[in-house]
């Protein structure tokens, strides 16, 4: 969201505020961010969900985040190396109903907690095992089921 915001305050720097690594990242535990928030690296173009969201947000919106978006897109794309991605768009709308960093960036993760629990609960059907790979894990030393450890002694 820093980043968009500078983008509109400030639009004929947008290659140098797009840059991964600029000096203003986050620098603090976090390494050197290798592309700039809001867009899909290893993404070829747009995708259609994210253009559609974009557009049906930004005919919905009073403030100025989305409609500067969807007209800067293609150049903010340019500037940025990589396509729009979701993210990018939840953070102009998150701008546009006047959130602060913090409290969008909760808002955010709020909302992304469904998908993640589904995943989760779909990925209890197949084990531990199977995930993230394509095929079984089997471990040379796997000592196999162990039970539960008796935890009596550290009860009241």
């Amino acid at each position: 969201m820093p980043a968009l915001r500078r983008c509109l305050a400030e639009p004929n720097r947008w290659p140098e505020i797009l840059e991964p690594g600029r000096p203003d990242s986050c620098t603090d535990i976090w390494p050197e961010m290798a592309h700039p928030p809001g867009f899909a690296p290893h993404a070829v173009k747009c995708t259609a969900p994210v253009l559609s969201t974009l557009a049906g947000l930004t005919s919905l919106s009073s403030g100025n985040y989305l409609p500067w978006l969807s007209d800067n897109r293609e150049a903010l794309e340019a500037a940025a190396g990589c396509p729009l991605a979701m993210s990018g768009v939840a953070a102009a709308a998150l701008l546009d109903l006047g959130l602060d960093d913090e409290a969008a960036e909760i808002l955010y993760l709020w909302l992304r907690l469904p998908g993640a629990m589904v995943h989760a609960l779909e990925q209890k059907q197949l084990g531990w095992r199977k995930f993230p790979f394509p095929g079984s894990v089997k471990l040379g030393d796997d000592p196999g089921d162990m039970g539960l450890p008796d935890i009596s002694e550290f009860l009241p």
